[in-house]
């Protein structure tokens, strides 16, 4: 299995937001490519890609774009919760641990171009590899420079390669 957490700038693609949607071709294709092949890819979406995405359309700047696309949102999270999205919630709430390592890392990660969202997703990303044994891959789906294939691992060798230390 090959899990997939999908990023804001993914999902700001996937529901056409205005302003956020430069790259809407290619995450459609690439979506449809995982669709097709549904028996090996899981698709996962984190708290975090909610929050910031809802964020995003409440500021776009045109009223009606902004109500089209919060209503589109909405059904979007509502098809999320009834399981009829093509993807399933991953909403496991941060502890206080993981907010203490995501501050003492937002400083750094700032500089960098990564927020506060960025760092829940990737934590999220982290617990779902540590409690979930039966992926073979999983990667952070994002058209964000700072994401995009940097959080991407194949789990089969990394657990062969621990097995053989």
């Amino acid at each position: 299995m090959y899990a997939h957490f999908i990023d804001t700038s993914v999902l700001l693609n996937i529901l056409n937001v205005p302003g956020r949607d430069q790259q809407r071709d290619k995450v459609m294709r690439e979506l449809k490519e995982l669709l097709d092949q549904r028996g090996k890819n899981a698709l996962i979406l984190p708290f975090a890609t909610i929050i910031e995405t809802g964020n995003h359309i409440a500021h776009c700047g045109d009223g009606n774009q902004r109500r089209k696309a919060a209503v589109k949102f909405s059904e979007c999270i509502d098809k999320t919760i009834n399981n009829k999205a093509p993807w399933q919630y991953y909403g496991n709430q941060l502890t206080p641990e993981d907010l203490r390592e995501i501050c003492e890392e937002f400083p750094d990660s700032a500089m960098r171009g990564e927020g506060f969202g960025d760092l829940s997703i990737i934590r999220a990303y982290q617990r779902y590899k540590e409690e979930t044994p039966a992926i073979h891959k999983i990667r952070i789906w994002s058209v964000d420079e700072h994401l995009k294939d940097i959080y991407e691992e194949d789990m089969k060798n990394a657990k062969l390669r621990n097995m053989s230390e």
